[in-house]
């Protein structure tokens, strides 16, 4: 009887000890992201590994010290997507699970960098608010090292230009801004042809008999001779919506219409020319100021008062007159001359964008 006694308290011992083990335990052993630096606006993937008793009845609370939550998502899954916000500085991200009322917590530490940066390193570039491709095909080279990532551009239409582009619309972007990239072409590129960068800004909603600043482009032609043909062209361009009138910058032009930001603002120079392969560093800035600055493979072209001097013309001449809004980046590649002629193949390897008017050299 003695030993059958202490076989069941045994028993009931060992069963209290299953249950001990099944008792409510949950630990977050890890908090991933998807990626170390992060731009505004961004959604940012970030995901929990959890230890416990009945992972299945976990559910999850997220927050975070800036930027918010993609509404979609509910807030109980071991995953979720973190908007970045729109300003530099270092972000916390916390999860916590819940079993039964027993809690645990982990943070990770999400760095925002700069207004908009891309090195192709991500297979999603087109998805959700990426790049779009026009009258071209692309084709993305990954690569672990960003240096070695690039995504390629192949015309594929005559008489239309091929373009990469991206619509800036996560944030907004005023002056001062900053915008380098970094392009090239190999195996072909179309004789006397250039490789054209825009900046493309937002028409105000009122006042639409005013003038405002559409486009700042910036031409280079890598293959021609540059002591005999001219190898660049920079302008901008003003147009007024009620009139339908656009005007772009040229040598001799003097207020109202748009001052030149170079002079002659189409020549000749050595700096322009490259080979097959050959990476290039295109960057412009506008200071808070609304100094115009150029810069060429690191090093300063030229700088220029000429959108500085109309915009103070415009807010002088305007009551209410809007600062100048972006709304699209973009970089064109000559089209094919012909349907049988091969298409020109040029390549981005980056491009960043800063709000604050400094540039990544």
């Amino acid at each position: 009887m003695r030993k059958l006694y202490h076989t069941g308290i045994f028993m009931i011992l060992c069963i209290a000890a299953v249950s001990c083990k099944k008792d409510d335990k949950v630990e977050i052993v890890t908090l991933s992201k998807a990626g170390e630096e992060f731009y505004f606006g961004e959604k940012v993937k970030v995901w929990a590994g959890t230890q416990g008793s009945d992972n299945t009845k976990l559910s999850y609370k997220w927050e975070a010290t800036g930027g918010t939550f993609d509404g979609w998502r509910t807030q109980n899954l071991f995953e979720n997507l973190w908007i970045a916000p729109a300003a530099v500085g270092d972000y916390t991200v916390t999860a916590t699970a819940d079993l039964n009322g027993k809690k645990t917590s982990r943070s990770t530490n999400l760095k925002v960098t700069r207004y908009f940066f891309d090195e192709f390193q991500s297979r999603f570039a087109f998805e959700g608010n990426g790049w779009s491709i026009a009258d071209a095909t692309a084709n993305q080279i990954l690569d672990n090292d960003p240096l070695k990532s690039i995504m390629e551009v192949v015309a594929t239409t005559a008489s239309k230009t091929p373009i990469l582009r991206r619509d800036l619309n996560l944030s907004d972007l005023r002056i001062p801004f900053s915008i380098r990239t970094k392009l090239g072409w190999k195996t072909f590129f179309r004789a006397g042809q250039p490789v054209i960068i825009s900046l493309f800004f937002k028409q105000p909603s009122t006042n639409t008999d005013y003038p405002f600043l559409r486009e700042i482009r910036w031409e280079y032609y890598p293959t021609v001779d540059p002591a005999t043909t001219d190898s660049y062209q920079i302008r901008y361009e003003t147009f007024v919506p009620a009139a339908n009138r656009s005007v772009f910058s040229t040598n001799t032009a003097v207020l109202p219409n748009p001052l030149p930001l170079i002079n002659p603002v189409k020549g000749k120079s050595p700096i322009f020319r490259s080979a097959t392969g050959v990476e290039k560093s295109i960057a412009f800035a506008i200071d808070a100021n609304n100094v115009f600055t150029a810069y060429v493979d690191g090093v300063q072209w030229f700088s220029s008062n000429g959108i500085k001097d109309w915009l103070a013309y415009c807010k002088t001449t305007y009551p209410g007159f809007e600062d100048p809004l972006a709304s699209r980046f973009q970089i064109a590649y000559p089209g094919k001359a012909n349907a049988n002629e091969t298409g020109t193949v040029g390549f981005v390897n980056s491009v960043f964008i800063s709000n604050d008017g400094t540039i990544l050299k």
